[in-house]
């Protein structure tokens, strides 16, 4: 009865993994993104030229959109919930929710009805500016300065969550992501705070490195507790990506003193993957990675050992307009 409970505690975290940590903001609270470009019509103009605004129009011509939706019996993969969940964004707006952009800016910050009005700290003191963050936050928004917020909400999608949209549709289950690599190409939008578009800081790409594995770490845990059938290529592929996360974890807290991230490393270390895994242990690993990757998350340690495997990764995807 036990493992029972905890079983279904596991599948409750892989849907609100689904619902919350992947692109499918609550239509009911979509704002578009022709509203953030009110302010952010530089960020949006670069947005429009990414694989991420295009989705909507190159998904549905597709062929291997089309192969994976005949495998699972879907006619249209816009009007798919499976597929809307991370290709697309939608909005109610009091009626039906309906199709409205790709991945677009409420896909990776949250859906800004609640927080959209009182997010800016434009013309105000560091003081209120810190406070309007804590309230947007609060309200749903995922803001950049939260690495391990947005870490996750990135591996929400660059995760598969589904099991059958692997084993039966032949999709892929996740992407080869790289949260320093993948956010700082194409994707790259810094133009509110450096005009030029710049790079994000070591220091910030070195949090990005730690807390990248983190978030993947939980992502694909909270993925092997739900596997149905051990055999099939879902939870093999899962498996293989968590022992690599595992050791590419291991060699980064070989590269620095810092404890924070040695005890991330320890909460890691122990684990002992498997497919499916034991949902207690599953549930342990994931709430000893979350609060060591917290730690992390808020601390100031210099972790410039990190700047020589962070080179290593090589090129950014795509490059970012300026």
């Amino acid at each position: 009865m036990y493992q029972s409970l905890i079983k279904l505690g596991i599948l409750l975290a892989a849907v609100v993994w689904l619902q919350i940590g992947m692109a499918s903001p609550d239509p009911e609270k979509v704002v578009g993104p022709e509203q953030c470009a009110e302010c952010h019509d530089v960020e949006t103009g670069i947005w429009e030229e990414t694989h991420h605004s295009i989705t909507y129009e190159s998904m549905p011509d597709s062929d291997e959109g089309a192969e994976i939706a005949d495998a699972l019996g879907i006619d249209d993969v816009v009007e798919a919930e499976l597929c809307q969940n991370c290709h697309l964004t939608l909005q109610a707006d009091g009626g039906d929710p309906e199709v409205i952009a790709g991945v677009s800016c409420e896909s990776c910050h949250g859906a800004g009805r609640d927080w959209v009005d009182v997010h800016s700290e434009e013309d105000k003191t560091e003081e209120q500016a810190v406070t309007l963050w804590a309230e947007s936050e609060a309200a749903g928004m995922i803001r950049p300065g939260n690495v391990y917020a947005f870490a996750k909400n990135c591996f929400g999608c660059h995760i598969v969550a589904q099991e059958e949209l692997v084993d039966t549709g032949g999709h892929a289950a996740g992407s080869e992501f790289n949260l320093v690599t993948w956010s700082q190409g194409e994707i790259r939008h810094n133009t509110f705070t450096t005009p030029e578009n710049n790079e994000a800081s070591p220091e910030r790409k070195r949090l990005m490195a730690v807390l990248g594995l983190a978030a993947e770490l939980e992502g694909g845990i909270t993925a092997l507790a739900a596997v149905e059938n051990a055999e099939g290529d879902y939870g093999t592929a899962m498996l293989e990506r968590m022992n690599r996360a595992k050791a590419d974890l291991a060699e980064i807290a070989g590269s620095t003193d810092d404890g924070d991230v040695q005890a991330l490393n320890a909460a890691v270390a122990g684990i002992e993957f498997s497919v499916p895994m034991d949902a207690a242990a599953a549930e342990q690993a994931i709430s000893a990675i979350s609060a060591a990757a917290q730690v992390v998350n808020s601390g100031s340690a210099d972790l410039s050992g990190l700047d020589e495997l962070i080179a290593a990764y090589g090129e950014f995807k795509g490059e970012p307009l300026e």
